[in-house]
């Protein structure tokens, strides 16, 4: 069974609004965002504590050794004074954004032996192609963590809605676990229980594992938090590797299951910008692009340039050889990078909106590139067709409306 009920933790807290923290890769360019964070959480428990953004990464490796350190311990101390477990059960949980009324979703175990990051079969597949050099870092927090926060939303195709029709049906009967207005902007949040012995979750899970996997071969791709889910799965084989039993705690993760038809979930493209070149150059690389692909169509690409420090629109044809547009301009981009020698961690940004692209050209200058809005189910079709899909093909949402931790799970036995 992909999915499965969880044992599940929540604080015993009335401060639910200090407890919940956005995803730890979310503003990773901002330490303004972090301290204010800090400031309103203060010494509050909070999953703050239990997780290191990823905007301190940057601190060399001594700091962020002391910080992972410190969220270890932090875990161990919050397992007997400040969680509570229940089930096995799962979390209907239903979410507000500033851009969306409504967002619903499930909290669930993902069997990590029915996923695969590296294309073989598997009954949930990586939408982006994964780093394999980011994982062994991310695994060794994980390997020391006695606790686990759901960052990593997973996709299921269902254009009718049947599975989450079941659960609103059944929302006012089911226990309320909490509600809370979430800060910075969050919009709010509300979680039911759904037993794992119920005939509601009987039901849903026949739902899910009723959804067709012909002539795709899988049910589920990772919408976001490839590289966490990556890293987990990473784990679970060597802890296999070395003898560990098939009920291991570290087999499943912890994940928010949503469906990709929920209107209230928005798929935004991420937009492209390179730093220190003109319009020109950008023209001149496309050119040279479209001269190494004569045979493929062109697609007519909005990029923002800064003039007399106003940002100008022009249209550029792109040659587009593949299914996705993306792939093009990051080869253009590539092309870029090794004509003019430019710092692909410095003059290279993916960024969420337009109006974000724009502001980012006004002020740095550079190019940015404009990526169209992607159809829901072609993201399925592609990863079934192509494999993953190229880093930074989409986003759910902007970044506030990106998961905010409040479940957790106990990866060791007490």
């Amino acid at each position: 069974m992909t999915i499965s009920a969880a044992f599940i933790d929540l604080p015993r807290t009335d401060n639910l609004r200090a407890w919940c923290v956005i995803a730890a890769d979310q503003y990773s360019s901002s330490p303004q965002y972090w301290q204010q964070v800090a400031d309103q959480v203060g010494s509050a428990p909070s999953t703050l504590h239990l997780m290191v953004p990823e905007v301190y990464l940057s601190e060399g490796p001594q700091k962020v050794a002391e910080r992972v350190a410190k969220v270890h311990e932090t875990m161990d101390r919050y397992r007997t004074e400040v969680l509570e477990t229940f089930g096995p059960a799962a979390v209907y949980v239903r979410r507000s954004t500033p851009y969306a009324k409504r967002r619903d979703s499930l909290i669930v175990a993902l069997d990590l032996d029915a996923y695969s990051f590296t294309g073989e079969p598997a009954d949930v597949q990586a939408s982006e192609a994964t780093v394999l050099e980011r994982l062994p870092a991310r695994e060794a927090v994980r390997a020391a963590a006695s606790l686990e926060l759901p960052h990593v939303q997973v996709l299921f195709d269902d254009p009718q809605g049947q599975v989450f029709s079941l659960l609103e049906a059944a929302q006012p009967q089911l226990p309320k676990l909490y509600e809370t207005q979430l800060m910075q902007d969050g919009g709010s949040v509300a979680g039911w229980r759904v037993d794992g012995d119920s005939e509601l979750w009987a039901k849903v899970s026949q739902a899910l594992n009723d959804l067709p996997r012909e002539p795709r071969g899988f049910g589920f791709i990772v919408g976001d938090g490839n590289h966490s889910l990556a890293a987990a799965r990473s784990h679970w084989l060597h802890l296999k590797e070395a003898g560990a039993p098939s009920d291991h705690p570290a087999r499943w993760a912890l994940v928010e299951l949503l469906n990709i038809h929920d209107p209230g979930l928005r798929v935004e493209p991420i937009h492209r910008w390179v730093g220190t070149v003109s319009a020109a150059d950008f023209e001149a690389a496309a050119a040279r692009h479209r001269q190494s692909h004569q045979q493929a169509p062109a697609t007519e690409v909005q990029i923002l340039a800064s003039t007399g420090g106003e940002v100008s629109h022009a249209q550029v044809q792109v040659a587009t050889p593949h299914p996705l547009l993306v792939k093009s301009l990051d080869e253009i981009i590539a092309d870029l990078v090794q004509s003019f020698d430019l710092d692909p961690g410095a003059d290279v940004e993916y960024v969420h909106g337009e109006d974000d692209l724009a502001e980012l050209v006004a002020r740095r200058g550079g190019v940015g590139m404009v990526l169209p809005a992607l159809s829901r189910s072609s993201l399925f079709d592609y990863v079934a067709t192509h494999g993953a899909m190229p880093k930074k093909s989409f986003s759910l949402g902007e970044a506030c409306e990106k998961r905010y931790y409040c479940e957790c799970r106990r990866l060791v036995a007490d």
